[in-house]
Parts: structure tokens; C-alpha cells; sequence
């Protein structure tokens, strides 16, 4: 239609008519830019590049510089925990990944990994003639609520019958329950290092999304060597206290001692709050997997 106008393109113009614009405005938002850079949006001056070759290569630029920064951040989370939160604290951060997206990713590939090589928890069957035998079993369990055990025992007889059902509702859910961990772990480190002066609570946050990023990242390697040899599996694990001690005590700067006391308090409350987050995810396993 006569005088509509597009929003992508100004008074309905053609892509391929850019080149009849000024060449000295900016084709973003037509402000004169000074130098290479558009001063007003930051668009790169100069005629629109509308070639392949030109969209392969930028892609490639984006590939490279977030692999680049993605290694570098793995790489210092591995061998410099301390030195990686230390500097995003102090503001060097445009060389390494932020410390959230860092988070994400690594939770993101630890269960997909997990999921590959867990396959075979998506087949569970009771066989027939041990059905009734666990039914049996779970009858005689008791919380001392008649509620709690009417709703426990319905949940758990269904559960029998359907296990698949419960176990993908867990995995669905483990992921958001993974991530509360980090409010909960940042403030255990915030009450214990509550003399600590200097320290925020986000800065806390930062140092408990660096180390479990780094559990993320040994997970993935264990599932990974557990698949080859199960022992180079378990051996993995063994390097996540060695990380921690590293981390805090290069980041909070406290004694030996201090270190390892309040990593042990750090290891009963996350075991604490792990069992309420499992127990929670049980929950909600038995109770959206056995609905009718």
C-alpha cells in the first residue's frame, strides 16, 4: 500500500537501497558518527556488508572469542579459583566468562552428560513377582503422621506400579533445585565469614558460583572416565576438596586451620541442605509422577 512504512527499513525502502543512503550517517539510528563507531548507538559506521562470506566471518569471530574466553575461564577455574573470583571481584572481567553464565553452562552440560550416560534410568521396571513384595514393605514404613503416612503410602504403592513416570519427573526438576543450591551455599559463607570485613553477600555469591562451577565440571569429567574406567571416575572426585581449600583460602586469606574447620561446617550444612532439597525433589517426584 501507497505510504506504509517498515520498521526495519525507513519509508518502506529496499534492503539492497541502503547504498543510496549517506554514507556519512549512521545507517542505525542517522546520527553523524565521528570516527569508525557511531558516538550515538555504538553501530559501526560504513555501508551495510550483505554477503555470505560477511555473515560466515562474523560468525566465526563470535564462535572464537567465546571459545577463547571459555577455555581461558576453565582453565583459571581449574588451577586459580581464587585468582579468577579475586579479579571479577576487583573488576577485571572482560577477559573471562561472567560467573553466572559460567554457572549455567556447566550445570547445563553436567546434566546432559549425566543424562547420556544414565541412560538405562529410563527402563526401570519391577518385575511382576517383586511388586508385592515391596507394596509389602512399604506398608510397614511410617512417619508418625497418619496424614504424612496415608499420602506416602498412596504415592509409593503408585510409584511401584509406574517408576518411570517418577524418575522423569525428578530429572526434570533436579536442574532448578541444582540451582538453589547457590543462595543456600552463599550464605553459609556469609555467616561463616561473617567477621570477614570487606566481603558482601555478593561477593560470597560469586565465590560459591565459581566453586560450583568447578563441581559441575568435575561431574562431567567423572561421568565421562567413569564411562572408560570407573575408578578414574572416582578419582576425579577426590580433587574437588583439594579445589576448595585452595579457593577459600586464597580468597578469604584466613589460616590453615581456619580453613578447613569451616570447610567442615560448610560440608554438614551442605549435606544438610542437600538432604532437604532431595527429600523435596522425592517429594515432588511421588507426587507429579503418580497423579492419575
Amino acid at each position: 500500500m501507497s505510504g506504509e512504512r517498515s520498521d526495519l527499513h525507513p519509508a518502506g525502502a529496499h534492503p539492497g537501497d541502503a547504498r543510496e543512503a549517506s554514507p556519512a550517517a549512521c545507517l542505525n539510528c542517522g546520527a553523524m558518527p565521528a570516527g569508525p563507531w557511531c558516538q550515538a548507538c555504538g553501530q559501526k559506521a560504513g555501508p551495510a556488508h550483505r554477503s555470505m562470506l560477511r555473515l560466515g566471518a562474523e560468525l566465526m569471530e563470535i564462535v572464537s572469542h567465546a571459545d577463547s574466553r571459555l577455555w581461558r575461564t576453565l582453565r583459571r577455574l581449574a588451577v586459580d579459583p581464587a585468582g579468577l573470583t579475586l579479579d571479577y571481584l576487583r573488576g577485571r572481567r572482560a577477559s573471562e566468562i561472567p560467573p553466572l553464565r559460567l554457572f549455567f553452562v556447566m550445570m547445563l552440560l553436567a546434566f546432559t552428560v549425566g543424562s547420556v550416560t544414565g541412560e538405562t534410568m529410563n527402563h526401570i521396571v519391577i518385575p511382576a513377582d517383586q511388586q508385592a513384595k515391596v507394596v509389602a514393605s512399604i506398608a510397614k514404613l511410617s512417619v508418625g503422621w497418619r496424614w504424612a503416612d496415608g499420602w506416602l503410602h498412596t504415592h509409593l504403592d503408585r510409584a511401584v506400579a509406574r517408576p518411570e513416570e517418577v524418575v522423569a519427573v525428578m530429572r526434570e526438576w533436579s536442574e532448578r533445585f541444582t540451582i538453589a543450591m547457590l543462595p543456600m551455599a552463599a550464605l553459609m559463607l556469609w555467616v561463616l565469614y561473617l567477621p570477614r570485613r570487606g566481603f558482601s553477600l555478593y561477593d560470597h555469591v560469586v565465590v560459591c558460583t565459581h566453586s560450583l562451577s568447578f563441581v559441575g565440571l568435575v561431574f562431567i569429567a567423572s561421568f565421562l572416565l567413569g564411562a572408560v574406567w570407573s575408578l578414574l571416575g572416582v578419582l576425579v572426585l577426590l580433587t574437588l576438596p583439594v579445589h576448595l581449600f585452595v579457593h577459600l583460602r586464597g580468597v578469604y586469606r584466613r589460616s590453615v586451620p581456619g580453613t578447613l574447620i569451616r570447610m567442615a561446617l560448610l560440608a554438614l550444612g551442605t549435606s544438610l541442605a542437600m538432604t532437604v532439597l532431595l527429600a523435596g525433589l522425592a517429594g515432588l517426584g511421588l507426587q507429579l509422577g503418580t497423579e492419575n
